[in-house]
């Protein structure tokens, strides 16, 4: 499983949530990590589940295609030059 600092060495942004609910049930904040393949096009993953990385696609307005899962190794694929 990849690691939050694997991800961060890859260049992923980290954005904090303040949400009440979670930090009630988990006793800390949620966040997460994105990273952008181009203007459209990028990576997201949650604190929460750090295994499972997401492709999202923004659709000519504010929304996105339904978000697809990758394998980890495939966010290794993209983001490195190896």
């Amino acid at each position: 499983m990849m690691n939050y600092s694997e991800y961060i060495d890859l260049g992923f942004t980290r954005t904090d949530f303040e949400d009440r609910v979670e930090f009630e049930r988990l006793g800390r904040n949620t966040f997460v990590l994105t990273k952008k393949i181009n203007e459209r096009i990028g990576v997201v993953v949650s604190s929460e589940q750090l295994d499972k990385p997401k492709l999202y696609i923004k659709k000519e307005d504010t929304d996105y295609h339904p978000v697809i899962d990758i394998p980890e190794a495939a966010v290794f694929d993209i983001f490195t030059d190896e």
